[in-house]
């Protein structure tokens, strides 16, 4: 959401929402605030301030911090969002790159732009049930689904099961990386399922979706968008469902060139033009996923307003040769972003974690990884010592990117790549 155009040069406020390290400080060092006042502002929760260490020297450089206790408390949020209008120039943004506070970013868009949005779409943004319905009336092919507010409701539960074909997954209606996300292949075991369900604790509501699971490949489109027309747009595809990917071990996914791919591009971006205008996207990042079915039909699954998480910005700045919290920065800025480099005909990345939980022992070095063929670069999210839990398919602890000249030579690279690889753990 644009407030005013980002092309307008008086002085302007950009509002950052959670400790984002890399959007902020691309954002402060953006060679397109040269010449310009623009002001950068974070809001933090409490607990980012206690347990993240944001680092004081960048928090210093914003003309604002504000502390709420959470992104879910409306009173904080409207008392940061009366100052902001009271107090600096024109908020052009409002950026937020976690799934978990898009609530509470929605909710200062609302206030602080004098022609707010639809205010169903911030909510449709992280809902999946309204998400769904307003994508599937803008004639988008969507996963058959229904709601379940009540787990415990033993007729709802028993008329979902018929009203829908298993195999059915099941998981939190604003739920996020695949967390409390459980597949049922007897329609029988969806009461007991659903009532089983372990949330993370970040999980204030406990309503459910209950979707049709759909056969075939997962694909994604991460894009960033200005004024409704895109600036970057790649697609890329899951080496495995994401929801297997404890059972497998090869959790990645490798960029779809667009050269070779030209008739799914054109889908999706035909898929993405009636999707964009159905949940209000005209600016900033956008990551869809899709599936494919076997006999090639696309089928909506879902769409965040933000980057795509893990190693999908480290694989997709390695495409561009620019990273995405600088191109994410100019399109704020300027409504554009510079000429891009492509490093490596073919790219991918992989999420390396340990194969039983424990005390980290033992991680790959940097000799290690720089001899292995098609390295471009790595990311380490846990260190030795630090405790690893293997509670889903987003407990992160390794991001490594490659390259090849081939998508045949790229797909053995990344199966070698978790194979060659590990992160050792002691379960004592």
């Amino acid at each position: 959401m644009t407030v005013e155009r980002p092309s307008d040069t008086g002085p302007c406020t950009v509002v950052v929402c959670k400790y984002q390290p890399e959007l902020l400080a691309a954002l402060l060092d953006s060679p397109a605030r040269a010449g310009r006042e623009v002001d950068v502002c974070l809001v933090l929760e409490r607990a980012e301030v206690v347990y993240k260490s944001p680092d004081q020297a960048l928090l210093a450089r914003c003309r604002k911090v504000y502390t709420v206790g959470s992104f879910d408390s409306l009173a904080e949020l409207s008392a940061v969002a009366v100052d902001l209008r009271l107090t600096g120039a024109p908020v052009i943004r409002v950026c937020c790159q976690d799934e978990l506070s898009q609530f509470g970013a929605g909710y200062l868009r609302q206030l602080l732009d004098d022609a707010p949005p639809d205010p169903r779409f911030h909510v449709a943004y992280r809902d999946k049930r309204l998400m769904k319905q307003l994508v599937a009336a803008a004639g988008v092919p969507v996963t058959g689904f229904r709601s379940l507010a009540d787990a415990h409701d033993a007729d709802t539960v028993a008329a979902v099961a018929r009203e829908l074909t298993a195999p059915l997954i099941v998981k939190p209606a604003a739920g996020f990386g695949t967390s409390s996300t459980v597949k049922v292949d007897d329609p029988a075991e969806l009461g007991p399922a659903a009532t089983g369900l372990a949330f993370d604790q970040a999980q204030r509501s406990r309503q459910l979706i209950v979707e049709e699971f759909v056969p075939g490949d997962e694909v994604c489109v991460d894009a960033i968008w200005s004024g409704g027309k895109e600036l970057t747009f790649l697609v890329h595809r899951y080496l495995r469902p994401r929801i297997t990917v404890l059972e497998n071990a090869l959790d990645g996914s490798i960029i779809l060139a667009p050269e070779e791919h030209p008739g799914l591009y054109e889908r999706l971006r035909d898929m993405h033009a009636r999707i964009n205008p159905a949940l209000g996207i005209e600016d900033g990042p956008t990551h869809l996923e899709v599936f494919s079915r076997p006999d090639g039909e696309l089928v909506f699954s879902e769409i965040a307003t933000r980057a795509g998480g893990a190693w999908v910005q480290y694989m997709i700045g390695a495409f561009h040769g620019r990273s995405t919290w600088s191109l994410l920065a100019d399109s704020v800025l300027t409504g554009g972003i510079p000429p891009l480099n492509r490093a490596k005909a073919h790219i991918g990345g992989v999420s390396i974690r340990p194969t039983k939980p424990g005390v980290i022992t033992g991680v790959p070095t940097d000799e290690e990884l720089l001899a292995f063929p098609g390295t471009i670069t790595w990311h380490r999210r846990r260190s030795i010592g630090e405790r690893a839990r293997l509670t889903g398919p987003s407990d992160w602890y390794f991001f490594l990117i490659v390259g090849a000249d081939t998508a045949e030579e790229l797909l053995d690279t990344c199966v070698r790549a978790v194979r060659t690889f590990t992160i050792e753990t002691d379960a004592a």
